[in-house]
């Protein structure tokens, strides 16, 4: 089971970390599949930026 670590940071500057694992995202839409087997999904309007380690390219 690959290990994903998430991170937002909100509009409003609140910042908040994900351990996930499988995290998908597209054009307004971020969803995780977090540790304990409860999804998230989180609009990406009200984000200002989100990190995905390891990249999403290198994840298998």
């Amino acid at each position: 089971m690959t290990n994903i670590k998430v991170n937002v940071r909100w509009m409003d500057g609140y910042y908040e970390s994900f351990d996930c694992t499988e995290v998908r995202f597209g054009l307004d839409l971020l969803w995780m599949m977090l540790n304990d087997n409860k999804n998230r999904h989180i609009p990406l309007r009200n984000v200002r930026w989100f990190s995905v380690t390891p990249v999403s390219c290198e994840i298998i």
